[in-house]
C-alpha cells in the first residue's frame, strides 16, 4: 500500500445480518475521521458491504474487519475462518447473487486474497 500508514482500526463482527450494517458504519466513520472524499468513501463502504456479506454468508465464523487509511488510499481487509478463496463467477444476469466480486473487481483500485493460519483475508484498496 502506498503512503505511510496513518491509522489501522479493527472490528470483529458476529456472523449475523446486522454485521453488514455495522461494517458499513465503521468504514464510513474511519473515512470521515481521515477526511477521505465522499466518492472514495462511498466505494469503500459499498465494497465492504459486499465482502462482509460474503464473510457472514460463507465464512462460518466471526468476520474480522480492518481499515487502514493513508494519504493515498483506504485499505479494507475482511477475514474469516473459511479457507476457501472467493472466485469471480461468470455473469448471469438472472442470478440473485454472485455479483459481489465483479463489483469489487470493477471499483477497487486493487484487491486480492491472502491465506491466514486460520482462514483467509479478502482485501481491497480504494484510491483517495
Amino acid at each position: 500500500m502506498s503512503g505511510a500508514l496513518r491509522d489501522r482500526q479493527f472490528l470483529t463482527l458476529a456472523p449475523e445480518p446486522a454485521a453488514v450494517r455495522k461494517a458499513r458504519r465503521f468504514v464510513a466513520a474511519q473515512c470521515k475521521g481521515h477526511d477521505v472524499g465522499s466518492e472514495a468513501t462511498d466505494v469503500a463502504v459499498l465494497l465492504t458491504s459486499e465482502l462482509v456479506t460474503n464473510a457472514v454468508t460463507h465464512g462460518r465464523s466471526d468476520a474480522r474487519l480492518a481499515v487502514t487509511v493513508t494519504p493515498r488510499a483506504v485499505l479494507v481487509e475482511v477475514g474469516d475462518d473459511n479457507s476457501r478463496h472467493p472466485r469471480l463467477q461468470n455473469l448471469d444476469r438472472d442470478a440473485l447473487d454472485g455479483r459481489g466480486l465483479r463489483i469489487l473487481d470493477g471499483l477497487a483500485t486493487r484487491w486480492g486474497v491472502r491465506e491466514e493460519s486460520l482462514g483467509k483475508v479478502v482485501w481491497f484498496e480504494v484510491a483517495t
